[in-house]
């Protein structure tokens, strides 16, 4: 198990990351020869932020600590009955709901 000042550590490293990324793409957009670094490095800021939303605390446990799975089921099959491209791609995304519904940690 990870100490709790690793896991802070960590939380701190994925947040300043997260920052760096985000104010690089809005530096990017004085130059315009570089719309593709600029939208990476916007798509890789977000998804950090997102991570470093989810990480635990000393004070929360992580944010999918208690996600449930069959409410995932059900948003699954409510989305690929509303979106028809989701039709699509349902399948796969069926086989990764069951995958992370067996790799989750039991009780």
């Amino acid at each position: 198990m990870v100490s709790e000042d690793a896991l802070r550590n960590k939380r701190i490293y994925v947040g300043i990351l997260s920052i760096v990324c985000v104010v690089a793409s809005v530096v990017l957009i004085f130059y315009p020869n570089n719309e593709g670094l600029q939208g990476a490095l916007l798509r890789v800021g977000m998804l950090l932020g997102a991570f470093w939303l989810a990480m635990p605390t000393k004070t929360r446990p992580a944010a999918w600590k208690s996600f449930s799975s069959n409410w995932t089921l059900v948003g699954l099959i409510i989305t690929a009955i509303i979106i028809p491209r989701a039709k699509v791609m349902f399948p796969v995304v069926a086989v990764f709901a069951a995958i992370a519904y067996f790799a989750r940690p039991r009780k």
